[in-house]
């Protein structure tokens, strides 16, 4: 008898950082401590249970509960399992032809459906996916925003310590969040910050650590201050420049000089805006080779799409480098997933959410990697008892 959904519930989760995050380029506050991902429990009539962070859904315009409410039941409730997905050769190569347009339109169905296909294969994503590339995923510290704003006493040190902490922790690569100079601060001031926050945590760390900044656009229109932070920090040796301005064949091209001359072995990346992959000027910046790496957002993308973008980003021999911040717990869950089924993989983005409701203990970085989760799907599930505490308060129950 084929195997179908017959329930679906929906809860608020709250997802906590760390600790608490300053500015970056473009927020007028600090982002503060806590998110919330709106965990999707699917479940079959054969007891295969999957799980998704339906966040992009309820964040989107219009969106609300209700309306993910009445597309999970469109989508997904009464539909048979094996019809989500098109499998040639035991991999899954598109989405099946009724929920083609929703799961192109919502990659967080999309890693719903390959979960479930996943789970009652009983098989990991990865293999699903394709195969398994990889036993370990290395991952990047991602929460190093303007900590000097947050506490303004302490200034530079206070972003020197927070990189040190996470180095305790285990990370061995750090993106900064640059762009002072946009929105936070002066231009001057910013610029000057934004240079000795990158060569600080250079010092302190030591050169083995890989060193990212992300500018957030904050240095659009501000072109004789890129040119000096790009020549300033050139000693750091910055594994990539990410948004240092907004996307155009010519503001890329004005960078792909500068970096050409100051630090041609730094990566240009971009795309974590780009909500339907490749689109826009991002377009021209792939077909041009004007970026080295681009980083559509994973859970909004969506697995199968990712291994399709994959594609076309290897004849360019540009590198994916996926966005995922903002995608909570979960977010770290599916991103290891995509990692260990890519070809080619560069680095997780890790926001380091507290774990929540998935019994995922086991997802500790050491010595700056994961351990690649080996199934099946997408190798956790969620604690009940934690669940229950947490998630069933709040939750909606669908039924068919």
């Amino acid at each position: 008898m084929p195997d179908t959904i017959d329930q679906i519930t929906v809860a608020p989760i709250p997802a906590r950082h760390w600790t608490e995050l300053g500015r970056n380029a473009y927020t007028p506050e600090g982002l503060g401590e806590t998110r919330t991902e709106w965990l999707v429990r699917a479940r079959t009539s054969g007891g295969v249970e999957s799980y998704v962070n339906a966040k992009h859904s309820v964040a989107a315009e219009g969106g609300s509960i209700a309306r993910l409410e009445a597309d999970l039941r469109e989508v997904f409730l009464g539909r048979e399992v094996d019809s989500l997905l098109e499998i040639s050769s035991g991999h899954a190569v598109a989405a099946g032809s009724e929920v083609r347009a929703a799961l192109m339109a919502w990659g967080w169905m999309d890693i719903l459906a390959v979960d479930l296909v996943a789970r009652n294969r009983g098989e990991s994503t990865a293999s699903l996916l394709g195969g398994r590339r990889r036993d370990r995923v290395p991952a990047y510290e991602s929460t190093t925003y303007f900590q000097d704003l947050l506490h303004p006493h302490r200034g530079l040190d206070e972003v020197i310590d927070h990189a040190r902490r996470g180095f305790a922790h285990g990370f061995r690569q750090f993106k900064i969040k640059v762009g002072r100079g946009g929105r936070a601060m002066t231009p001057a001031a910013g610029l000057r910050r934004d240079i000795e926050v990158v060569l600080g945590i250079r010092d302190a760390l030591g050169p083995d650590v890989r060193l990212m900044v992300d500018a957030n656009f904050g240095y659009d229109h501000q072109p004789g201050n890129l040119a000096e932070f790009i020549r300033e920090t050139s000693p750091a040796k910055l594994t990539w420049l990410e948004e240092m301005v907004t996307g155009s064949v010519e503001a890329y091209k004005t960078l792909r000089d500068l970096q050409a001359t100051h630090c041609p072995q730094t990566l240009l990346v971009a795309g974590e805006v780009d909500s339907n992959p490749p689109s826009g000027a991002f377009v021209d910046l792939i077909d041009q080779r004007l970026v080295d790496g681009y980083q559509p957002d994973i859970v909004r993308i969506g697995h199968l799409r990712w291994k399709q973008l994959e594609t076309r980003l290897a004849e360019k021999s540009i590198l994916p480098i996926p966005h995922n911040f903002g995608n909570g717990r979960f977010g770290l869950i599916a991103g290891l997933a995509l990692a260990t089924s890519l070809d080619n993989w560069v680095s997780l983005e890790d926001e380091r959410i507290r774990p929540n409701v998935y019994a995922d203990d086991e997802l500790t970085i050491v010595n700056g990697d994961y351990q690649a989760p080996a199934g099946p799907g997408l190798g956790v599930h969620v604690d009940d008892d934690a669940y229950t505490r947490i998630g069933v308060p709040n939750e909606v129950v669908i039924r068919a």
